[in-house]
Formats: C-alpha cells, sequence, structure tokens
C-alpha cells in the first residue's frame, strides 16, 4: 500500500511542477522580445554598437525553474543582463553606463512608452496580454577576478561581471552565467539522461531538443519549494526566502536522483546542514561561483529571516509527509491544496489522473475539507 501511496504522489508532484511551467508559447514570447531589444541596441547606427551589447538572461528563466504566479493578474519576471562586452571600469562610471542604454532605448518609440527606470535596471513593461516584464540590467565584464579564478577556475570566473550599485558607488560583482554553469553541473547526469529520452520520444536528435524543454528533478524540485514557499509567505514578503538561496542549497543537497520524490526528501533533509557560518558566526551561504560573496548577508540585520528559512523547510517537510501518509489520493489531492492552491493543483490531477479527476473532484465537492492525519513513517521511509 505504502509503495502504492508513493508512486501516485511521485507522479502527482510531477504534474504539480508541470502546471507551474510557463507555456512554450510565453517562453518563446520571451526569448523574441529579449532578442529584438538586443537587436536595436546593436544596430549599426546604435551609439553603443561600439561597445558590443550583449544581451541574455539570467535568474529562474535560464535556470529553467520559472514558474506561474500565484493570480493571474501577476506578471512573470525576466531577468536580463545587457553587457558591454568591450567596456571596462576605467573607461566608464555607474551612471554613464546606465544612461548609456536607457537613452538608446529611449530613442525607440516603442520602448520610451514601455520604459520604467529602477535602482539597477531598466524594466520594459509589456502589454497586460502579454503578462510579463523585462528587467535589463546593464553591466560590464570583471576583469579583477584572479583571486575567484584560482579559487572555482578560469571556465566559471571569465564570465563575471560588474553592475550598477543602487547607490552608484562602488561597482557590484555579479556573475549569471558561471553560476547556470555551476547549477547545470550539479544535474549534469540527469540532464543528460533525461535530453536524452526526451529525444527518443520525439524522435529527434538529441542535439535538436531545445534545453529548456529539459526539466530534470532538481529544477522540478526547485519549482515545488518555491510555489510553497509563494504561498506561505505570500502576506510577509518582506522575511520571503530569496529564489537564489533556495536555488544554491538545493543545488547543493542535490545527488542526481533521478526519481522526483527521492530528489525532493534529499534536497529538504540537507539544505537546513549547508547554511554555513562564518568567522564571526554569522549564516553564510556562499556564491557557488563567488565564495567571497555571502547570499545571506541580509540575515545578520534580519536575523527572523534565517528563523523563517528553516521553519519553512520544516514545513515543507511536514506538509509534504501528511500527502504522503494518507490513506488515498483524493485525500492526499486536498491536503496538498492549502500549501499550493487550488488552481495548480486540480490542474496537476486532471493531467495526470485524467480518468480519475471527475471522481476525486465530487468527491472533494462533498467533503471539501478534509484532516490529514500526521504521518505514521518518517520521512524518507523506503517501502
Amino acid at each position: 500500500m505504502l509503495t502504492e501511496r508513493r508512486n501516485e504522489f511521485r507522479q502527482l508532484l510531477q504534474g504539480l511542477a508541470e502546471a507551474l511551467d510557463i507555456s512554450d508559447t510565453q517562453y518563446e514570447a520571451a526569448v523574441k522580445h529579449y532578442e529584438a531589444v538586443g537587436d536595436w541596441l546593436n544596430r549599426e547606427d546604435s551609439p553603443i554598437s561600439i561597445h558590443d551589447p550583449q544581451i541574455f538572461p539570467q535568474g529562474s528563466f535560464r535556470l529553467g525553474t520559472m514558474i506561474k504566479p500565484i493570480n493571474d493578474a501577476d506578471e512573470y519576471d525576466i531577468d536580463l543582463v545587457c553587457e558591454m562586452k568591450s567596456l571596462s571600469k576605467d573607461r566608464v562610471t555607474q551612471k554613464q553606463l546606465k544612461d548609456m542604454v536607457g537613452d538608446r532605448l529611449k530613442s525607440n518609440e516603442r520602448y520610451r512608452k514601455m520604459l520604467e527606470e529602477g535602482n539597477r535596471c531598466w524594466r520594459l513593461q509589456y502589454a497586460d496580454s502579454a503578462r510579463f516584464h523585462m528587467d535589463i540590467l546593464p553591466a560590464i565584464p570583471d576583469h579583477d577576478i584572479n583571486g575567484i579564478a584560482r579559487i572555482i577556475g578560469d571556465s566559471l570566473a571569465d564570465s563575471a561581471i560588474l553592475i550598477t550599485d543602487k547607490n552608484l558607488r562602488h561597482w557590484q560583482c555579479s556573475n549569471p552565467v558561471g553560476y547556470a554553469e555551476w547549477f547545470k553541473e550539479r544535474m549534469r547526469v540527469q540532464f543528460n539522461a533525461s535530453r536524452m529520452l526526451l529525444a527518443e520520444s520525439l524522435r529527434a536528435s538529441v542535439e535538436n531538443v531545445p534545453e529548456y524543454k529539459v526539466k530534470t528533478p532538481l529544477q522540478r524540485s526547485i519549482q515545488i519549494l518555491k510555489r510553497h514557499r509563494d504561498i506561505m509567505f505570500e502576506k510577509d514578503q518582506d522575511d520571503r526566502p530569496i529564489s537564489i538561496i533556495i536555488s544554491t542549497l538545493a543545488a547543493r543537497a542535490y545527488n542526481n536522483e533521478a526519481d522526483l520524490l527521492d530528489a525532493l526528501q534529499n534536497v529538504v533533509n540537507k539544505m537546513p546542514s549547508l547554511i554555513g557560518r562564518d568567522e564571526k558566526g554569522k549564516a553564510f551561504v556562499a556564491n557557488p561561483v563567488n565564495p567571497f560573496e555571502n547570499f545571506a548577508d541580509k540575515w545578520d540585520k534580519h536575523p527572523q529571516r534565517e528563523a523563517k528559512f528553516r521553519k519553512w523547510l520544516q514545513k515543507v517537510r511536514a506538509d509534504l509527509d501528511a500527502a504522503l501518509s494518507t490513506g488515498n489520493l483524493r485525500d492526499m489531492t486536498e491536503g496538498l491544496k492549502p500549501q499550493f492552491g487550488d488552481r495548480i493543483v486540480n490542474m496537476a490531477v486532471s493531467n495526470t489522473f485524467p480518468n480519475r479527476y471527475s471522481s476525486l473532484t465530487a468527491a472533494a465537492s462533498v467533503t471539501p475539507s478534509i484532516r490529514i492525519s500526521q504521518p505514521s513513517k518518517p520521512w524518507g521511509h523506503r517501502s
């Protein structure tokens, strides 16, 4: 019986993660739009084309961990970098760099109407029907990386960049391309295996399968964790765990499990122990491509954030464990709705168990509130 429940729960989690995906149409539209921006910045008549501006995605869009917003009214946030490849910090100030990109965008009538200025970036606010905006972060190459390169290797350090500080005082170090390569390496085995299986199902060569269509258990686990976080912290945005900490700890914990449930259990169990401490005892979550950068630096001034982060992981574990301990798929489904949202869970059930969906929803309408018993087996129990 436990084996059957695990199998159903595994399928339900997979369906849940797939329901959180943005559509291929949305993905391709975003790529089309940011490539058009890149073309505009690089046109022959562009004053900044001599600096070889290169635009590329960063964050969840690049990592393949992006999820749908909770509400239809919310927008997708596409994070981009515009790197001026031929500039260096001795030739340009932060304000000049930002103005270069902004002025070129303003010279386009369409972009000018959509443009909003932020502290670090320029935002292009697309029409309501598109439901997304693009944040374009101006950057230049970081040539002062010798120390970091010795630690992480030249292949990752070579893509380091400098970005503007909010107060326009100090250049800030970043490396979204290097981070994405590190992240991919953490799931390399399953990424290659999943891509090959997808190629076989499509009767295509592996090279012809776009990387964004491949999702590993690590990426799916992060998507599930992010949706659970979004709902739990919907009314507590200030202390909401940030995605870069979730992604970094999850990637470090991941052991290339092929099974999503096994991966999620392992990740949730290990993440708390991977939060380090510096010489002063402060929480430290190191950037894997810049070990001097602490992703958890804000936790020192806001210690409640670390406490809430740990409590959140405990809640994830308890919620998933409780759902797994239920006696049937209906109770399992109803038990997940408060943590992940009715619409997404219903979509997951409909897509994963289409022949049982009507009976499950009918039963749920008769018994709208399901009380889940406490798990009788420890988390990670194997049948």
